[in-house]
């Protein structure tokens, strides 16, 4: 599954992939879950501002869910997206001082 989401003059990709992952107690059944791939490009362009992040729970762990995996890869891009522009005007078309 594939979002894209239009956020401060960036288009963030939020690409979801089913993930299995391994209990602590490795004679259990292993368990699906869904991790989040994020890419952020400018708008008009097609080239990623930076390589992908491919994206798990706190506890590194697969999401349960894809609308979790969604919303914490939409969340973890805009947040790039802030960090970017307050680390380098040019990015936002202001000079930096």
């Amino acid at each position: 599954m594939r979002r894209e989401y239009d956020y401060r003059q960036f288009i963030i990709e939020v690409d979801v992939e089913a993930q299995s992952r391994l209990p602590a107690d490795e004679r259990m059944a292993s368990l699906p879950g869904f991790v989040a791939i994020v890419q952020v490009l400018s708008k008009g362009s097609c080239v990623p501002l930076m390589a992908p992040m491919k994206l798990g729970d706190v506890t590194g762990s697969a999401f349960p869910t894809q609308a979790d995996a969604l919303m914490s890869g939409c969340a973890a891009g805009q947040r790039l997206v802030d960090d970017l522009l307050a680390g380098d005007g040019a990015i936002s078309g202001q000079e930096k001082r």
